[in-house]
Order: C-alpha cells, then structure tokens, then sequence
C-alpha cells in the first residue's frame, strides 16, 4: 500500500468517529425515496419491516420511479432534498426520529419512524445508492453525538446554576453591623 492510500484510509476512518463531520450539511447519502407511509406507533421492527415491503409493493404496482433524492444526516436533524432541484423535501429534527431500521430482505433499504404522539408517526422508506447500513451507521452517530452535546448542556447549566445558588448560601454579614450584639471573648 503507497502512503498516500495509507493516509486517506487514516482520514476517512478519522472522520467517522469525528462530531464535526455533523456540522453545517453534515454527511450526505444518494438514494432514492420509497415512500411515506402513516404509522401507528413510535417503534417497531416487525411493523417498520411491514411498511417498508408495503411502499415497495405500492411503487411497483403504480410502475413509477423512486424520487432521487440526497440524504444530509447533520447536527440539527435529517434533510432529504431533491437530488435534482437541491430543494428540501423534508427536515427531521433528531428528537423526534424514533427508530430505524434496515430491510432484512434488502441491504441497500432502510426507513425510520419520525413524528410526536400529538401528531402521528411517519414512516419514510428509503434505498441508498451504496449500503444502508453506513446511513444508519452514521445517524446512530449522530445521536450519539447529539446525546452528548445535551447532557453537557444540562451540566453546563446544572454548575451556572449552582454557581448563581452558591453565593446566596455564603452570604457574609459585615462584624460592623449594629443589629448583631457583639460577643465578648
């Protein structure tokens, strides 16, 4: 293997492991869109399994294309955008993504479950131009990264306000007070 191999294999696996990668467009996938279909629950691999075998029939019977689509997993959520136009068809803020899964019958699909008890689940089916597993991959990551960023947040904000509550605990009276009696020793 020549250095320069060498070095690109160092920075690509570098970069997977890097929270910075999310930032900005994050990380970018080219697939196609399945199809969006109403679920009802937040979780479930045997009913996302279901959906996704549901789309793909219902594709095949309308005989139509799948829409090419990019696939951005970045810091403030997942955007699916046109791969034509660059128009954003959706945005997904990650809390409200409840589950992923890939297709067991098919290692390019994979679909996730987005929505709020308030306002239904989706499910949205997806095929990518390469593996499935390494758009999982890398939205596991970003959750992973967004879980830390959150609780550093809460601490953040555990030790500000511990830090404003401190001083209102450590209150020094001036001796020179007249309302405390003197003590003679």
């Amino acid at each position: 293997m020549t250095l320069k191999k060498l070095d690109s294999k160092f920075l690509l696996s570098r970069d997977k492991n890097e929270p910075g990668r999310f930032l900005g467009e994050g990380v970018s996938f080219r697939a196609k869109l399945i199809g969006v279909l109403e679920v009802p629950e937040a979780r479930g691999d045997r009913m996302c399994q279901e959906a996704l075998a549901d789309l793909k029939m219902a594709i095949r019977a309308a005989g139509e294309h799948k829409q090419r689509i990019q696939v951005h997993v970045a810091i403030d959520g997942l955007r699916l955008r046109d791969d034509k136009t660059g128009d954003s068809l959706y945005h997904h803020p990650v809390h409200k993504i409840s589950f992923i899964a890939q297709d067991m019958t098919d290692s390019r699909a994979f679909g996730y479950i987005f929505g709020s008890p308030d306002t239904g689940h989706r499910f949205f089916g997806i095929k990518t131009d390469k593996a499935a597993s390494q758009v999982v991959i890398a939205m596991r990551d970003l959750f992973q990264v967004v879980f830390e960023l959150k609780k550093k947040e809460v601490e953040m904000a555990k030790q500000q306000l511990e830090g404003k509550i401190l001083p209102m605990r450590t209150h020094v009276i001036p001796i020179s007070d007249p309302k405390i009696p003197k003590v003679k020793t």
